[in-house]
């Protein structure tokens, strides 16, 4: 029992699969509603994936959604510090909260170290962080103070877990995709240097 994903969901065949499905997966807690759109879900990623595969465009969609998680991550930390933070006012606070956006966020780009794990016997990776060339230098500060604020909370295994970062220089050869040469036009004049 497998669903074609060169077909579409609806095809007979494939309704067959997911009607077995959803006869197995249906009880009190989820109804076969919430099974049949978790389905549809899961066939959607399947399928997907499945393209990516024969294009050959697997690795680069990986690296992709793992940059983008990075950025939900870094942006999520940043909202717990700035909320939990006692040396702004509250004032202070409502205007950094107004740039805590994706579309703010510096992509971070997975790179090797020359160092070696002394455990592993292995290359380090580290993560290259790409700061926006077009944010003004307070924001970067701020963002900077409030990743602090957040790392002191870390308990000791999480920050061992933590991979090493290092802001790329100005002079990196490329930049990696999703990378926003541009303020978003809902940026504040405040958040952005002068030029942009």
């Amino acid at each position: 029992m497998q669903w074609d994903t060169s077909s579409g969901f609806s095809s007979p065949e494939n309704m067959r699969v997911t009607s077995e499905i959803v006869t197995a997966c249906v009880n009190e807690k989820y109804p076969a509603s919430v099974v049949q759109k978790a389905t549809k879900k899961y066939f959607t990623t399947l399928k997907r994936r499945s393209r990516l595969q024969t294009n050959n465009k697997l690795p680069d969609a990986r690296k992709k959604q793992r940059r983008l998680q990075r950025k939900h991550h870094k942006l999520q930390n940043r909202k717990v510090a700035l909320s939990g933070s006692t040396t702004l006012t509250q004032v202070q606070k409502e205007k950094f909260s107004s740039i805590l956006r994706i579309e703010y966020m510096s992509s971070e780009e997975s790179a090797e170290e020359s160092g070696e794990d002394e455990h592993m016997g292995e290359r380090l990776k580290v993560l290259l962080i790409h700061t926006l060339p077009w944010r003004n230098p307070s924001v970067n500060e701020m963002f900077q103070s409030l990743d602090r604020k957040s790392a002191r909370k870390r308990t000791s295994r999480a920050a061992e877990m933590c991979r090493k970062r290092c802001r790329a220089s100005a002079t990196e050869p490329s930049s990696p995709s999703g990378f926003t040469a541009k303020p978003p036009p809902s940026c504040p004049a405040w958040a952005k240097v002068s030029d942009c």
